[in-house]
């Protein structure tokens, strides 16, 4: 582990733990929604003293928060990340419905929602949780909303291959919840060797493959909306297909991968941060850095290049960034003059664990990631 990237680390898991960790969950504000995103998160930003009411959990950043949690355990040998990722499953577990459902957050617009990213980054949490401490709940929580992404939210028929809905009421053929949904069946199918969780990935693989463009990117959505946050959604596109590759060695997904690795050194800038899309270099997002930066390290892990240098300019760059109390802006050069200081969970969350993740083989998702598993498996 670079010594730079676990203080940098360190420090802002302690701001987490500080601004956003009350009783077993993370909470705090998000910018999702067009208004917000446009509008309403720079008047928060800039009068900090207006109601502080837009609170929400998001299990997608609980996810991240989570398997850093397991990893600086991993790296540290100390029982308290083990325990603050243990309180974090439990509350994923007790939010569960009966019925295997997780509810988007309830902002406005979105209220109700059966989310797909939300379902599945639950899942992710808990499966990674499962494993270091071989808790049966956490596997079966996992397995239950399997059953309500087949069976609820579906799929879309592509021209070649299945995608994932996005929600349970969508129609859009959508490649990143695609890509994490792969990955969500590999996780199950290695835990469990059911092969039923394999039937889908195979026309998932296809319809990512068929979907990709000439020059690497994966478009947002299939032939009516190609270019949109070009570089934050590949990068995750790519960390879930790699996380795919991982536990399957399944070659089917490397052209995918190499040719997406391609594309993503063109969204590093001379300063080190993720250009804002494939016209645009800003504004400027740190956790969209992050995510770049983690995603080259991963491709040069996998031998598909070398871009170590280009993965250290986004990590430098993205390290520089962090602000005295360990926190870091969400982004700046908004509208040319405007920056978004917000404290939001979940993407800290992302930053934290693309902190971890960098250049450390044995903390991926196979092999023996945890040394104090052990403690875990009598709670």
């Amino acid at each position: 582990m670079n010594e730079k990237h676990l203080v940098a680390a360190k420090r802002l898991y302690e701001y987490i733990v500080e601004t956003h960790w009350r009783d077993g969950h993370l909470i705090g504000p998000d910018p999702v929604g067009k208004i917000q995103w446009r509008i309403t998160r720079f008047i928060r930003s800039y009068f900090p003293q207006l109601p502080n009411d837009d609170q929400y959990t998001y299990l997608q950043g609980m996810a991240y928060w989570l398997r850093a949690n397991l990893k600086l355990g991993a790296l540290t040998e100390q029982s308290r990340y083990f325990e603050i990722a243990a309180q974090c499953a439990d509350y994923m577990v007790n939010a569960q419905s009966p019925d295997g459902v997780w509810l988007h957050p309830p902002i406005p617009g979105r209220r109700g929602f059966v989310s797909t990213v939300e379902g599945v980054w639950a899942s992710l949490g808990l499966t990674s949780m499962y494993r270091a401490s071989k808790r049966q709940q956490y596997l079966e929580a996992a397995m239950k909303w399997y059953e309500t992404q087949v069976h609820d939210i579906g799929f879309q028929k592509a021209p070649s291959g299945l995608s994932a809905n996005y929600y349970a009421h969508s129609q859009i053929l959508v490649p990143n919840v695609t890509t994490m949904l792969i990955w969500l069946c590999a996780e199950l199918f290695d835990l469990t060797g059911d092969s039923h969780y394999q039937t889908y990935i195979e026309p998932m693989i296809e319809f990512v493959g068929s979907s990709q463009l000439d020059s690497g990117e994966l478009p947002y959505e299939y032939e009516n909306r190609p270019h949109f946050m070009c570089y934050q959604y590949n990068s995750f596109e790519f960390l879930d297909l790699a996380n795919y590759y991982t536990l399957t060695n399944d070659a089917t997904v490397l052209p995918i991968l190499s040719k997406l690795a391609a594309y993503l050194t063109t969204g590093v800038m001379e300063t080190g941060s993720c250009r804002y899309n494939c016209s645009r270099t800003t504004p400027e997002v740190n956790y969209w850095t992050a995510a770049l930066a983690a995603a080259l390290s991963r491709a040069s892990e996998l031998h598909l290049g070398d871009y170590t240098a280009l993965s250290h300019r986004g990590f430098r760059h993205l390290i520089a960034q962090q602000r005295p109390d360990g926190g870091f802006d969400f982004s700046r050069y908004n509208y040319r003059l405007l920056s978004d200081k917000r404290s939001y969970p979940r993407y800290l969350a992302m930053i934290l664990y693309m902190l971890l993740s960098q250049g450390d083989e044995y903390l991926q998702l196979t092999g023996e990631p945890y040394q104090m598993t052990l403690t875990m498996a009598d709670r």
